[in-house]
């Protein structure tokens, strides 16, 4: 495996990992709704023995992910990824370019089953398809595999949202103020005013590796469709009732393939409170926790980087 470590990081993404990935590259629009277009990339690897469906996070894309798909191809997976709806460049239902809105999260899970089932298996032959999914991609993840337990295998769930931390306002709360602020029309617009994307911020960022979160600044700044920064109200309350959803006894009762959950320690962003409680009623989840580290495990630097990757990589065989 050819890691990408923290000396001269950048030089060597652009240098080694991005015309890589770049041979391998396909990209394309699917559309499961005629008009709402979900952009994905797929990445052919070289004598594969699987395949991996990734699912990012809130305000993320697959160009974030980079890094990881280098890993995941080396590793001998072919990998196809999406920008889920309202990030990158997939449709998006409002126009503030800041702001990710949806109108239900189950959509979020219809578009990347209608991506599964229709590129990624017929693709895939008899070869075996993984999930690996980080943070709201993991709330998605966790519903997919509880709706649809026979569409992938194994499933890879990093610091899945499954419970979102608002500090010390209660989750109800902000439940009921979304429900009564987001009538309408305003059910598009952030939950906190924003109308331009905020500078680099490395200490309050998810992140626990400098270079590795100012490498995907950069390109941030060089692409206004990579600069997702705040929920909408809707999503606030689509999301808080998503991650009730897949927690319940009902849901997780029906999970029927092995799966990961990683824990960051550090994580300030979901609640490692619910991550535990949904681990708890899968017997078929594994729970690997990462001491002390942010919400971003794939951000990390490589004495937590590398043992992340090689565990997730022996999980998934």
């Amino acid at each position: 495996m050819n890691w990408i470590t923290e000396e001269n990081y950048a030089a060597r993404m652009q240098a080694e990992a991005e015309p890589y990935l770049a041979a391998r590259r396909e990209s394309g629009f699917t559309e499961r709704v005629k008009g709402q277009p979900i952009y994905y990339e797929h990445y052919r690897a070289d004598a594969p023995k699987a395949v991996i469906v990734v699912s990012h996070g809130f305000t993320e894309s697959v160009t974030k992910f980079a890094e990881s798909i280098y890993y995941m191809l080396q590793a001998g997976y072919e990998v196809w990824g999406l920008d889920h709806r309202g990030h990158g460049q997939s449709y998006r239902h409002n126009q503030n370019p800041y702001v990710v809105h949806v109108e239900r999260f189950e959509d979020y899970v219809l578009d990347l089953k209608h991506l599964t089932e229709t590129r990624v298996k017929p693709a895939a032959g008899a070869l075996p398809v993984y999930l690996y999914c980080h943070s709201m991609g993991g709330c998605i993840g966790a519903w997919m595999i509880e709706a649809y337990p026979d569409l992938f295998q194994k499933a890879v769930l990093s610091s899945p949202m499954l419970g979102l931390s608002f500090g010390k306002i209660p989750v109800p709360v902000v439940y009921a103020a979304a429900s009564l602020k987001g009538i309408g029309e305003k059910r598009k617009e952030p939950m906190d005013p924003i109308n331009a994307f905020p500078p680099a911020d490395f200490e309050k960022s998810c992140d626990s590796s400098r270079c590795r979160y100012e490498y995907y600044y950069g390109k941030r700044l060089a692409d206004v469709r990579l600069q997702t920064n705040s929920p909408s109200i809707n999503w606030g309350k689509q999301s808080v009732k998503a991650c009730a959803r897949v927690c319940s006894k009902s849901q997780t009762g029906k999970i029927r393939i092995p799966v990961l959950l990683c824990q960051a320690g550090a994580d300030d962003v979901v609640k490692n409170a619910s991550q535990d409680l949904f681990a708890s009623r899968v017997p078929s989840c594994e729970l690997y926790r990462v001491p002390g580290m942010k919400h971003e495990l794939y951000m990390t630097d490589s004495p937590v980087l590398i043992p992340y990757w090689e565990k997730v990589f022996a999980f998934l065989g």
